[in-house]
């Protein structure tokens, strides 16, 4: 779910815990934990960058952008080990 409030969007995955930059959350069942960053435009998002490339050192993180969450994405999303998991909006 997106929510907007005084002009600024706040997120929460399919449990109702609000996703912050920083958190780490899961797409699917099975899935790799992902880092959520703040886009320039104040949207969240996740990294758009070849992990591969990353880990290989061919590529910094976020060095080809980030992707923004969307609401379809917040409807399977779930945060894992962060500060914010003991929070609902």
């Amino acid at each position: 779910m997106i929510k907007i409030e005084n002009d600024k969007r706040r997120y929460f995955d399919k449990n109702g815990i609000e996703i912050k930059e920083g958190d780490k959350i899961i797409l699917s069942e099975g899935g790799k934990p992902l880092e959520v960053y703040l886009c320039a435009d104040g949207q969240l998002g996740l990294d758009a960058t070849n992990p591969a490339w990353i880990k290989s050192g061919r590529a910094e993180p976020c060095e080809y952008g980030l992707y923004p969450l969307t609401l379809e994405d917040t409807q399977y999303a779930v945060v894992v080990g962060n500060t914010s998991a003991t929070e609902n909006g």
